[in-house]
């Protein structure tokens, strides 16, 4: 695995080697926003966990349940 993520570093590296500073910049704003879109889906992930940890579904019953009954077709006044 390592020497695999060295290979990558080094593609990088060499890719980047041609780019100009407006480019470059946009590769620094890309990294930051894969680095932002991890932190979001770890603090998802814990916040899944927590709620697994607390049996949410026990004190609230079946989200499915839920979302089938509430998409039902009910009577509207005034039609058949």
């Amino acid at each position: 695995m390592q020497t695999k993520a060295m290979g990558c570093h080094k593609q990088i590296q060499q890719k980047i080697e041609n780019l100009d500073e407006l480019e470059l910049i946009e590769v620094i704003d890309f990294i930051d926003f894969l680095k932002h879109k991890r932190a979001h889906k770890q603090r998802r992930l814990a916040i899944f966990q927590e709620l697994r940890t607390k049996k949410v579904t026990e004190n609230f019953g079946e989200p499915l349940v839920w979302q089938k009954e509430m998409r039902q077709d009910k009577p509207l006044e005034g039609r058949k």
